[in-house]
């Protein structure tokens, strides 16, 4: 039973130490800051102190081996023994949790994967609210226990490090889950991961499998990152109410975007034989980037039945999209986006290295070209140097009567593209 609460009213301490004027819920908060260890050690502080670390409202576990420099890194000042936590986690019950933070890297045996699987049931049916699970540092997956979450109370939850089954990948048993992040995860034979109620959704670096695609069912989702993969990417499903969405996704070359059959739909039956499978998904949104890393142009397949990105103000694209001398890619999204504004073109670069940036807008004394939505009020190329590639996707630029400019310098190799097209089409 919960020792009665020391009241809110209480007076100040006439000490230079307030901290016993402080009520009960209001200490709750600051010892969850506390990793577990030290927050149990708040007990023997003083009589008062003796139960308050069983309600912390957070609860932060880490396991990790004992290696200084490396914790150092992580800003892991310490482990935690795993036996430990089994009896502080039974001392505390099932005391309501806002957060949980578990941390851990050297769970190798089978008796430590039963261990971790029994932490999440216990941290679940404490009713927590934000909770990240995270492995690092190690060679392997941890696989978490094939069984879906169940939870009234969650409302955000990250996952690095881990091997998920189907099973666990359906969180329809999570009515109030908003936020899902997964990082480093391998989704070993999942068809779908599916949940009523997210809207953030990340997904970086995780691996799927190499037998069939994964279909992604997020229908309330407004913002999507989706940052590389490996083997087969995942199929998104229709997401009406989505925003934003980032898509990062190489391809191995031996790992087809679907099946080479004609009349399959990825290797299992998705969605009204569609085969659009990235770009149908992210038809509604109004600020979208779409990068491919790989020699294979993973878009190929969905261009073939190209949505209308209805909504769609601002496109990120790299140099994939334009590949000469059609431009095939590149004129087939930009005449499916009849309300753009803004075409960004990240070209031969990283992010964040371009050196030069080239500003475009439509000559006045021209007509405007039908490719191009009529509410496009400028276009930026972003890239390292103006060489014969980018030369090519200037060209391609004039022909849709689009004028460039460098904001750093005005490129001599712009002004000849210019200039070299005004004299073809005028004279």
């Amino acid at each position: 039973m919960r020792p009665e609460k020391k009241s809110k009213n209480v007076p100040a301490a006439s000490g230079s130490d307030r901290i016993d004027a402080l009520p009960d819920d209001v200490l709750e908060h600051i010892i969850g800051f506390l990793p577990v260890d030290e927050a149990g050690r708040t007990s023997v502080l003083a009589r008062r102190w003796r139960h308050l670390w069983k309600y912390a409202t957070a609860l932060r576990i880490r396991c990790v081996e004992d290696d200084a420099c490396f914790s150092h890194q992580r800003g892991l000042k310490h482990s935690q023994d795993p036996e430990a936590i089994d009896g502080m986690l039974r001392l505390r019950g099932r005391a309501p949790l806002q957060v949980c933070e578990l941390t851990f890297d050297c769970f190798y045996k089978d008796d430590d994967v039963v261990r971790l699987n029994r932490w999440v049931r216990h941290v679940v049916m404490c009713q927590v609210q934000r909770f990240r699970l995270e492995n690092f540092y190690a060679a392997e997956f941890m696989e978490l226990d094939n069984l879906p979450l169940v939870s009234r109370h969650l409302t955000r939850l990250e996952l690095v490090g881990l091997l998920l089954n189907s099973d666990f990948c359906d969180f329809s048993s999570c009515p109030s889950l908003q936020h899902l992040e997964l990082s480093d995860c391998y989704f070993r034979n999942v068809k779908r991961l599916s949940s009523d109620s997210v809207k953030w959704l990340s997904m970086t670096d995780c691996n799927f499998s190499t037998e069939s695609s994964t279909l992604i069912l997020v229908p309330s989702l407004v913002s999507l990152r989706l940052h590389a993969h490996l083997y087969r990417p995942p199929i998104l499903g229709s997401m009406p109410l989505l925003q934003e969405a980032y898509v990062r996704v190489p391809l191995l070359d031996n790992f087809p975007m679907v099946c080479e059959e004609e009349n399959c739909y990825s290797c299992h039956d998705i969605m009204d034989n569609n085969k659009c499978a990235l770009l149908n998904g992210l038809s509604n949104a109004e600020k979208l980037a779409l990068l491919s890393e790989s020699t294979t142009f993973i878009f190929k397949s969905d261009l073939k039945q190209c949505p209308t990105f209805s909504k769609l103000k601002t496109l990120l694209l790299n140099d994939h999209w334009c590949v000469p001398p059609d431009f095939s890619a590149l004129t087939c999204i930009l005449k499916n986006s009849p309300v753009l504004e803004m075409l960004v073109l990240q070209l031969f670069s990283k992010e964040h290295d371009h050196i030069v940036e080239i500003e475009g807008r439509y000559h006045p004394m021209v007509d405007r070209s039908a490719v191009i939505s009529k509410d496009l009020k400028a276009i930026k190329i972003k890239c390292e140097a103006v060489d014969e590639n980018v030369h090519k996707i200037l060209k391609f630029m004039c022909t849709l009567n689009i004028f460039m400019s460098s904001n750093r310098y005005f490129n001599q190799t712009i002004l000849l593209v210019m200039l070299n097209y005004v004299v073809t089409k005028f004279l």
